[in-house]
C-alpha cells in the first residue's frame, strides 16, 4: 500500500519561493548575465545616474537623505517617497516597512500626500518605536526578513555601528534602506552608500490653463557622498502623473511678469 501524499503547506511553500526568487537575485547580482552591471536602481537623468558607479544606485544598499536647511526636512522624506515609486518591485514583494520614532519632527505619515507621489498607501507598513535605537533594530530586522520591497525609517541621529549593520543587512538581502535625517549636515560618519541633501524650491507654476493650479515638486538634489561615485548638484522636479524625475530650467520660478513690472516705474520715469 503506498504511503499517503503529504499534506501541502501554503506558508511553507510561500517561505520557499520567496528563499527561491532570493537566492535568484544574490546570483544576478554576483553574476551579472554577459558580464554587464549589477542590479541597481536609476533616476532616469543622465546628469545623476551618470555621477553614480553602473549608472544607478545599488539595489542593495543603505541610503541617507537629508534636508539642506531648516524645513527642508519633508522635502528630503518627498525625495525618498518619490525614489521608492520607482522602486521595480519584483519577486512579489510590494510592501514598504516605515519605521518612525514617537519624537518624529515630521509627524505621521499622510496617506494621500504619498498617494500623490505614486505610492499606495495599501502597501505601507507603519511601525512606531520609542527611540532612533529602536527604529533602526526595526529597520535591520525587516531588511533580514527578504520579505519587503524596501524599509524607509526617520532618525534623528544614528552612529556608525547602527549604520554599518543597516548597510550590511540591506546587502545581505538584496532590499533597498532608505534613511531620512532629521540632524543638521546628516550628522556624523555613516557607512551609507549614498548620501543626499534635498532642498525644496518653488514648483514652477506654468500652467497655462490655470496660473493657481500648483506646480510639480521641484528640489534641489546634492550628492555629497556616493561610494565609486562623484558629488553632484541638480535641480529636479517631479512628475507626478508619469512617475520620473526631470530636470528643472533654472529660472522656471521667476516668472516674467514680475520682471516687467519692476521696470515700468524706471521706464516712466526716462520717459519723464
Amino acid at each position: 500500500m503506498s504511503s499517503p501524499l503529504p499534506r501541502r503547506n501554503p506558508a511553507g511553500l510561500a517561505a520557499l519561493r520567496r528563499r527561491i526568487a532570493l537566492l535568484e537575485r544574490r546570483t544576478a547580482v554576483a553574476e551579472p548575465a554577459g558580464g554587464g552591471a549589477a542590479e541597481v536602481w536609476r533616476f532616469g537623468l543622465g546628469v545623476l545616474d551618470g555621477a553614480l558607479p553602473e549608472r544607478g544606485l545599488v539595489v542593495g544598499g543603505l541610503h541617507e537623505a537629508g534636508g539642506g536647511a531648516a524645513g527642508d526636512g519633508p522635502a528630503a522624506a518627498a525625495f525618498l517617497a518619490a525614489l521608492l515609486a520607482r522602486l521595480d518591485r519584483r519577486d512579489g514583494r510590494g510592501a514598504v516597512l516605515v519605521c518612525q520614532s514617537r519624537t518624529s519632527s515630521f509627524g505621521r505619515l499622510y496617506g494621500p500626500g504619498w498617494r500623490d507621489l505614486g505610492l499606495e498607501p495599501a502597501d505601507l507598513l507603519l511601525l512606531s518605536a520609542r527611540r532612533d535605537r529602536d527604529v533602526a533594530w526595526a529597520m535591520e530586522e525587516g531588511l533580514r526578513s527578504t520579505s519587503l520591497a524596501a524599509v524607509l525609517g526617520e532618525v534623528e541621529s544614528l552612529d556608525f555601528t547602527l549604520s554599518r549593520r543597516l548597510a550590511l543587512a540591506a546587502r545581505e538581502s538584496l532590499t533597498p534602506a532608505l534613511l531620512l535625517r532629521r540632524d543638521d549636515g546628516l550628522g556624523p560618519a555613516s557607512a551609507a552608500f549614498s548620501r543626499w541633501r534635498v532642498a525644496s524650491l518653488p514648483p514652477d507654476r506654468g500652467n497655462p490653463f490655470d496660473a493657481a493650479a500648483p506646480g510639480l515638486p521641484r528640489w534641489r538634489l546634492e550628492l555629497l557622498r556616493c561610494r565609486g561615485g562623484r558629488p553632484v548638484t541638480c535641480t529636479v522636479e517631479w512628475n507626478r502623473e508619469t512617475g520620473d524625475f526631470g530636470v528643472a530650467a533654472a529660472l522656471a520660478d521667476r516668472p516674467a511678469a514680475p520682471r516687467a513690472a519692476a521696470r515700468r516705474p524706471a521706464l516712466a520715469q526716462a520717459a519723464g
